[in-house]
């Protein structure tokens, strides 16, 4: 929402959260696709979230357990003047990106200017990057379109919103507050402060520690239906200032967080659109390096497929039985064995006769490459593994599309 600028810095790619290093590997991998990439939270415990490229640009991003909250809170912070009760009363949200159509509504009435809505876009964006980039292990999956449902009115290099997003963070983390996270269980932006301890407050008035005009200020947005998101609208500043104004408060124990529902209009049947994630097919990737599965993830989760990381060689052959893997990417060099030696063995099991097998090595010599095949490997990918090459070895063997 409201998040302080801060100038470029480059920040190495694994220190980046997973969300926004997905994002940086699908845009290298569809640069001019037009798409959705849905996201859901690593327990998949809250709805999905849905972000909408056109021709590579980022035009849309919604979803989550509180994007009617998100709507509104965009639409107070550049209009003033918009009754969004009468918008929302209007909305089918069983529609896919329905606040598109609210808010193209408000430009044919009149209520929304152009250039406020591009504002509302760009803010309802850059909220659901920040919260997606606080989630640890979100499981992304790309889904090609030939078009969209709406017409695009913003389109953002993706590229350079995720920068703002890990600015705004390295600015949080300048300002101390990082540690916010591990006292406050389940923290998020959509979490809403109350007053857990009012006798206290009281306290603080009596002892001239706050004013009266602060307290009876306290009492009224603390009120525990504004979520953090809403308190920054409502202060009118940055999410940093009003987490240090919260923080004293905070650690006395006055004020506690507890999870809200979103709002819903009582003209809804259905208070909420959900989709759910494809999943293409499960890969295995057997290296006793962590790295390696790791960036395996990065690359092939956001296409929606599923990677079952093996790092005891030893123990491989059972737990692919058990998972019948689309297709294995194996490591060449592995403590107790080698991936000569485990290819064959897999040629010689019934179950994976006719599972591509791709063997992954540092080093890419004529020699390996003949002993690979000689093995039974169906191919052979040098590491670090380059996501245009997976990207290849994707569409030769499981008939993965261009798009």
């Amino acid at each position: 929402m409201l998040l302080t600028r801060l100038s470029p810095v480059d920040t190495p790619t694994q220190l980046l959260p997973k969300f926004i290093q997905d994002l940086k590997h699908l845009h290298v991998l569809f640069q001019q696709a037009t798409g959705e990439l849905i996201v859901t939270d690593e327990h998949e415990s809250e709805p999905n979230w849905n972000i909408y490229f056109y021709l590579g640009r980022l035009v849309y991003a919604t979803g989550g357990g509180h994007r009617v909250r998100r709507l509104a809170r965009a639409i107070r912070q550049h209009s003033q003047n918009v009754n969004i009760q009468e918008l929302l009363e209007n909305a089918d949200p069983t529609v896919e990106a329905w606040e598109l159509k609210v808010i193209e509504q408000a430009i044919q009435s009149n209520q929304l200017t152009i250039e406020q809505v591009r504002a509302i876009i760009q803010s309802s964006i850059h909220e659901v990057f920040y919260s997606l980039s606080e989630q640890k292990q979100p499981k992304s999956s790309w889904k090609p379109l030939e078009t969209l449902t709406f017409k695009p009115i913003v389109a953002l290099p993706a590229v350079q919103t995720l920068d703002k997003i890990v600015m705004a963070q390295q600015k949080w983390q300048q300002a101390g507050l990082s540690h916010v996270q591990n006292m406050i269980q389940g923290f998020s932006f959509d979490l809403a402060p109350y007053i857990a301890n009012p006798d206290q407050l009281k306290v603080m008035v009596d002892a001239e520690a706050i004013s009266d005009k602060t307290y009876h200020s306290l009492k009224k947005i603390l009120n525990g239906t504004n979520t953090l998101w809403d308190l920054s609208v409502i202060m009118h500043c940055s999410m940093i200032a009003v987490m240090r104004s919260l923080l004293p408060l905070v650690v006395d124990g006055i004020v506690a967080f507890r999870e809200i529902s979103d709002w819903t209009s009582p003209s809804w049947k259905v208070s909420a659109y959900t989709t759910q994630t494809p999943r293409r097919g499960l890969i295995a990737c057997i290296d006793d390096s962590p790295q390696v599965e790791i960036e395996m993830r990065r690359i092939l989760e956001p296409l929606g497929y599923e990677v079952l990381g093996i790092t005891e060689p030893l123990q491989s052959v059972s737990t692919l039985l058990q998972r019948k893997p689309d297709l294995i990417f194996l490591d060449l060099i592995m403590p107790n064995t080698n991936g000569y030696e485990l290819c064959t063995f897999l040629r010689k099991t019934k179950t994976f006769q006719e599972i591509p097998i791709v063997i992954l090595t540092g080093r890419d010599g004529m020699i390996d490459r003949v002993r690979a095949k000689m093995a039974g490997s169906s191919d052979f990918l040098s590491k670090p593994p380059d996501p245009t090459k997976v990207l290849q070895i994707l569409r030769r063997f499981l008939q993965t599309s261009d798009s």
